[in-house]
């Protein structure tokens, strides 16, 4: 494993398509917070300061094709918000609101033994961790993965089964019978969004996650939702696995807690449509659906080759848990076709598959880790350089990043590892742009301020670290490669003395990278 050391070279003038550009100076690094939000009247969901700035977390960012706005999912929060890039400022926050398990139907016992879709007096928050956007006809939408996360600390919980709430009897006149543990008992819902009214009991039950895949628009209307979709298609396809942690040991184990989980997400083009690929972080698998028509998504496959009678910490039950998903378009391909890549945080694997004009998927090589880890996260966000064609994946076990060759797509092989430790506990997130790998590495205290760490695919340092906010997870180059996009969650203390805001930090690549 090598040490990332700096290396001092000369700054080539065309890097990230700027060769030529007379564009005014930018600042290195501007901080864009939340805190004009926090004198508005927001429907999200609070944290323990219900403070929306300290409160709101950033999780995931897409980009508009023009490089001008980005779009933030809050996931915590259960909002979108909206980013002036150029002008360094949020300029509107979007609360997604719930959905209405009466209209679509989940499981919401890990007790009754059986998949049992039924309709329940239940909604649920969307809270989306992956987001990503696309166009129809010149509008943008904003497609989400509905995974659902609640805010659990020592001085702050959220989360709470359904037979531990008083239910309020005009709401819920039959809450004997709804507190059963093969109905909605064992079911995990927001504490704090279940009193409405201030008089103590629950007067309704929310439930962490859609379930689902949304599509948006830009300011954050529900365009369509894929409803109970996923539980549908697993209960069908996969049986023995339904809502498990991907194998048939723990049938039935997540019908309690969000499902499926539907957390990483893609979108591309393909043979003039559009699709996107959502991995299910639990049950595992990645569904693909054709989107060139946002209000009515269409499955087009479920894939999953996974090894359901297989223990899962025997290291053969195959891929367990999809963290992260790139698309490679043909024109950036070592194969020259359209590739899907997964990297499987559970079973440590990175899985690369033919994209047809279809959408449909099929397996051409995998790369497991060895020794096998299991659930140690030794394969969790990867991204690609087609000049080098090396894949960089985050190594959740070790903080660093593992670099795979990628020039025979049915053989990839480990190639060398980058020692990070020197700039934090370990990296979050991995993005590439014209030959510059970019890393979004957290503190050793989540609450102080992270790096991001800016490498050539040989994984040697081109320039000076760059500080970012709190926690920095997601983050991403514009389409033009002007600039590095970081989502810093600021996640609180485990016991709430200490509570950075969240925020996005907006870097100028030019200026980093002249930073030697």
């Amino acid at each position: 494993m090598k040490k990332a050391a700096l290396l001092f070279i000369p700054l080539w003038l065309g890097s990230c398509g700027l060769s030529g550009d007379l564009q005014p100076p930018r600042a290195l690094h501007t901080e864009a917070g939340l805190e004009d939000f926090d004198r508005q009247s927001l429907s999200t969901r609070p944290g323990k300061s219900a403070r929306f700035s300290l409160d709101a977390e950033p999780e995931y960012i897409t980009v508009s094709p023009d490089s001008k706005t980005a779009y933030v999912s809050l996931q915590e929060s259960n909002a979108l918000a909206v980013l002036d890039i150029a002008g360094g400022k949020f300029t509107a926050v979007h609360p997604l609101g719930f959905k209405d398990w009466r209209g679509s139907a989940l499981d919401a016992s890990d007790k009754d033994g059986k998949v049992n879709l039924q309709l329940w007096p239940v909604l649920g928050a969307y809270m989306p961790d992956a987001i990503a956007s696309y166009r129809v006809g010149g509008q943008t939408y904003i497609l989400s993965a509905n995974e659902g996360d609640g805010r659990e600390y020592a001085g702050f919980e959220d989360e709470v089964r359904v037979k531990d709430l008083l239910l309020d009897p005009e709401k819920f006149p039959d809450a004997a019978t709804l507190q059963g543990s093969s109905a909605l008992g064992r079911l995990t819902v927001s504490r704090v969004d279940a009193d409405t009214d201030g008089d103590g009991d629950a007067d309704q039950l929310v439930s962490f996650g859609g379930r689902s895949l949304s599509v948006w628009s830009a300011d954050g209307k529900l365009v369509s939702d894929t409803g109970s979709l996923f539980e549908r298609t697993v209960a069908a396809q996969r049986p023995a696995a339904f809502n498990s942690e991907g194998t048939a040991e723990t049938f039935d184990t997540r019908s309690d807690n969000k499902g499926p989980e539907p957390e990483a997400l893609t979108v591309a083009q393909v043979g003039g449509r559009s699709f996107a690929f959502v991995g299910l972080e639990r049950s595992g698998g990645i569904m693909v659906l054709d989107v060139s028509r946002p209000g009515q998504p269409q499955l087009v496959q479920y894939f999953n080759d996974t090894d359901a009678s297989a223990t899962a910490k025997s290291g053969r039950a195959g891929d367990l848990a999809p963290e992260g998903l790139l698309f490679i378009p043909a024109a950036d391909s070592p194969a020259g076709r359209n590739l899907l890549v997964a990297s499987h945080e559970v079973s440590g694997s990175v899985s690369i598959y033919a994209v047809a004009d279809s959408g449909e998927l099929s397996r051409l090589g995998r790369y497991q880790s060895e020794p096998f880890a299991f659930g140690q996260g030794v394969a969790e966000i990867s991204a690609y350089d087609p000049g080098s064609k090396r894949l960089f994946t985050v190594n959740g076990q070790t903080g660093g990043l593992d670099i795979l060759d990628l020039s025979d797509v049915t053989a990839p092989r480990r190639v060398d590892s980058v020692d990070l430790s020197a700039y934090g506990r370990g990296a979050n997130s991995v993005a590439v742009h014209d030959g510059v790998v970019a890393l979004a590495i957290a503190a050793g205290t989540k609450t102080d301020p992270g790096q991001v760490v800016l490498l050539n695919p040989q994984g040697e340092l081109l320039a000076q670290p760059v500080r970012v906010g709190a926690l920095p997870d997601m983050l991403t180059f514009t389409p033009d490669g002007r600039t590095i996009l970081v989502a810093n969650e600021g996640e609180p203390s485990d016991d709430y003395s200490v509570d950075p805001a969240g925020s996005v930090s907006i870097i100028d690549v030019r200026q980093a990278l002249a930073r030697r």
